[in-house]
């Protein structure tokens, strides 16, 4: 999938919609041939560094592993992502998940914003009928005490909008409501 037109897996910042994208439609890693240790020994010099990096490439990217936690945690977002099919004058659900650090949060919501891409495109396609893209994730990083005008202007800057600079939180929050339209179904 490095052809040149995608980037490559290590130099994706998933902040903006065409990493996003790059991320969750190229295929997974795979993993390297396992390999006695009398094959090792065999290896020429050149073909051994090759096989090495493929090893520590791998073993580098792994995962994420279904653990029971990551399977509940996906059991319970895709039970509040489907029943988050009301008219836009209904509340939805919303999900925060909390957890002391390097537990995995990020890992996890990633594996499942990828599936809910990868699911959103093979039911819907690729484009709207209006012929726009279809971008079924917005990914954003948030902090502690993100506001809603910060909040605002990262969306508009993962989908690289020309309006991400200046404005309001109520310019900002227009400027996102009349994107996203383009890119919903």
């Amino acid at each position: 999938m490095n052809d040149g037109s995608v980037p490559h897996p290590g130099s994706l910042a998933l902040s903006r919609k065409e990493d996003f994208k790059a991320f969750a439609e190229s295929p997974r890693r795979s993993r390297p041939d396992l390999l006695t240790r009398k094959q090792l020994k065999s290896l020429p010099t050149q073909a051994r560094a090759d096989y090495d990096r493929q090893r520590r490439q791998w073993h580098a990217n792994i995962g994420p592993v279904k653990t029971p936690q990551l399977t509940e945690i996906h059991e319970d977002l895709w039970d509040i992502v489907d029943s988050n099919e009301q008219d836009g004058d209904k509340a939805k659900g919303a999900v925060a998940v909390d957890a002391f650090p390097g537990l995995g949060k990020t890992t996890s919501v990633l594996a499942f914003a990828r599936d809910f891409h990868q699911r959103e495109i093979e039911e819907s396609g690729a484009f709207t009928s209006q012929g726009h893209e279809r971008i079924p994730v917005c990914r954003v990083g948030l902090t502690g005490n993100t506001g809603m005008k910060d909040f605002n202007r990262a969306m508009l800057e993962f989908f690289g909008h020309p309006g991400q600079m200046r404005g309001t939180t109520a310019q900002f929050g227009r400027r996102v409501e009349l994107y996203r339209d383009l890119w919903s179904p």
